[in-house]
């Protein structure tokens, strides 16, 4: 049978046309990844070794199982938002907003939109949403839930480089927290009832904005406000305690309590017999007298001892501290306050915690407790040698709670003393190392009530990020580009040389 050889213009042509078969056939594979991504956001890796542009373990449980429909929308079109730069020119932290937002989205309660409101009118957006400045070109993205809505600004997502502002006058963004503000945002609006907690300022506090330490401290107004509290503050020298605060948190005061603030204190916990308040008190290590807030402790059944808890358990001190018998793992001692959290193996520690003693425990019971070789370190003066008050074999408290109400405390209110100022200060709390800042959140939903989970998503920057991949995805690069790719183009080869040689 003669078959008709293909002339030298045919083959050409042919050759030409396979070329360009395999270039649309390679971009159609291109287009489609794209539009599956951008219809299925999950479907795109992330291959950054913080996981930058993948959601936390706590956004993704709690999404999973939110049975309240949430809309939220950004108010620019997408590919304005995830291009939008700060004054250094980069865009990439909006990048990424945009990216854990697609996969928010994925979830099944969860819509996200994109509207350009430029060109909307003011009255109209006014008169939909009264409670919204829409005058501020920091508005960014509107959460809403049913009738229930909070604009989050520019301010509320990102943090920006002080250094920048202060040395160029230049907004440059340093880190990103989308995903904590839009998990309280949305336990905000889904609560049944906000809480109220009241941060004391007036005796010379931490969390006093004139004070030298507050920067270590002013997170936690936030940290709070984060998990669906409303948070003020509250000069108890100056102020009434309103009935509507549910909780008080005074810390590290340098002064002590007057009496008429003690007597403030007293009456509002009692709550004209219906109790359900909570007041957290933490010692301040140097006050020069506290003899009326020791009087209205030891009503709560305990004291604050004058020494920090030096741990001789060295299988409970903290790895790399310079003080691991004064920064120590503690264990937990009531599983009441445990309930809700993630997890119970990361550790809290209580560095220069101060000892509470239990005078009646019948009152009150420990939280955070040592092992029984603790000893306390008795506070002394800086050109005194340390003193030790040895263990008894009874382990010591770095935190305990007092608890007083009616007959069988069906209500009831809390008094908690906690030990150690630097477990809640800015680097303990926003550790993910640490359970501190989520046991923290849970001594305060425990004690009033509050079913919800402690939400803590730490904010992420991208400085120094570097790219690396899993094993799964290692296994895939490896098929793709080591056997896929290289046998297609080896078949091509073939293909090609056998049609040249029977030319």
């Amino acid at each position: 049978m003669n078959t008709k050889r293909l002339s030298l213009k045919q083959r050409k042509l042919l050759n030409a046309g396979i070329i360009v078969l395999v270039v649309l056939l390679l971009a159609g594979v291109n287009v489609l990844a794209t539009v599956l991504v951008n219809r299925f956001p999950a479907m795109e890796a992330d291959v950054t070794s913080k996981g930058t542009y993948t959601l936390n373990a706590t956004t993704k449980e709690y999404l999973e199982y939110m049975d309240d429909e949430i809309t939220v929308t950004v108010l620019l079109e997408e590919e304005s938002f995830a291009s939008r730069a700060d004054d250094s020119g980069s865009s990439s932290y909006y990048y990424q907003v945009n990216r854990l937002l697609k996969e928010m989205s994925v979830y099944e309660n969860f819509n996200l939109q994109y509207k350009d409101i430029s060109a909307s009118s003011a009255s109209k957006l006014a008169a939909q949403y009264p409670d919204i400045d829409w005058t501020s070109a920091d508005n960014l993205i509107l959460v809403e839930c049913g009738e229930k809505y909070k604009m989050l600004t520019v301010n509320d997502i990102f943090t920006f480089s002080e250094e920048y502002a202060f040395y160029y006058g230049a907004n440059v963004i340093d880190s990103q927290s989308i995903e904590q503000m839009t998990l309280s945002t949305i336990q905000k609006l889904t609560a049944e009832n906000v809480l109220k907690i009241a941060i004391t300022t007036g005796n010379g506090e931490f969390t006093n904005e004139q004070s030298t330490m507050y920067s270590n401290f002013s997170h936690l107004s936030s940290l709070l406000g984060d998990n669906a509290y409303d948070v003020v503050n509250l000069n108890l020298l100056t102020e009434e305690i309103s009935d509507d605060i549910d909780a008080i948190l005074m810390l590290a005061p340098s002064v002590d309590i007057t009496n008429e603030q003690s007597e403030k204190i007293s009456t509002w916990l009692k709550n004209d017999g219906d109790y359900g308040k909570t007041f957290m008190y933490v010692p301040f290590d140097f006050i020069e007298s506290d003899e009326n807030i020791s009087l209205l402790l030891e009503q709560w059944g305990m004291k604050v001892q004058k020494g920090y808890i030096y741990e001789n358990d060295l299988t409970l001190s903290l790895s790399g501290s310079s003080t691991p018998q004064l920064t120590s793992i503690v264990n937990y001692a009531d599983e009441t306050f445990t309930e809700d959290l993630k997890s119970t193996a990361l550790p809290v520690i209580m560095p220069y915690s101060m000892g509470v003693e239990v005078l009646d425990d019948k009152v009150a019971a420990p939280m955070l407790t040592s092992s029984d070789t603790a000893d306390l370190m008795i506070l002394t003066k800086n050109d005194e040698e340390p003193k030790f008050e040895k263990s008894n074999g009874t382990a010591l408290n770095y935190a305990a709670v007092g608890k007083k109400g009616n007959d069988d405390l069906s209500k009831a209110s809390n008094v908690v003393v906690w030990g150690s100022y630097d477990a809640i200060n800015q680097s303990a709390t926003l550790s993910s190392n640490f359970n501190n800042a989520a046991y923290f959140v849970n001594v305060f939903n425990k004690t009033l009530g509050n079913e919800s989970e402690a939400i803590v998503v730490e904010s992420v920057d991208l400085t120094f990020e570097s790219l690396t991949v899993n094993s799964a995805q290692q296994v895939s690069i490896f098929v793709i580009f080591v056997v896929i790719v290289p046998l297609a183009v080896f078949a091509l080869g073939i293909v090609i040389w056998v049609r040249r040689r029977n030319k």
